[in-house]
């Protein structure tokens, strides 16, 4: 089990991890073929996974996702009770694939999907 983080922790960990990751979890991660949808959120517990930021016509913008939107589910899993590892896992991962996401916008489910793009370094 994850020790609890405060929700400041947790959004620095997420955006270092999700728009701007080091050479090393690239590495960590298998290389320069892992990659992500390009968008920083942040947590808490009383609202979830947040998004803060997307990247100008990066995987999330182009998929539709916008600032404010609450991610309900990755894949199809609830987001609340997922680790920080496992949130990491699925919204990163190979060039090309593509992640599912259902979030929560203006008192509606949508689903989106996105196509995970390489970081730059």
């Amino acid at each position: 089990m994850m020790p609890r983080m405060d929700r400041g922790m947790l959004s620095g960990l997420l955006c270092a991890a999700l728009l701007l990751p080091s050479t090393a979890a690239l590495v960590a991660c298998g290389g320069s073929d892992v990659g992500g949808i390009h968008a920083r959120m942040g947590f808490s517990e009383e609202r979830g996974l947040r998004v803060v930021e997307v990247e100008p016509d990066g995987p999330a913008a182009r998929a539709g996702l916008r600032e404010g939107d609450r991610i309900v589910t990755i894949e199809g899993e609830a987001v609340r009770e997922m680790s920080l590892d496992e949130l990491l896992s699925q919204l990163r991962g190979p060039v090309g694939s593509h992640v599912t996401l259902e979030i929560f916008r203006d008192g509606e489910l949508q689903e989106l999907e996105a196509q995970r793009t390489p970081y730059r370094r």
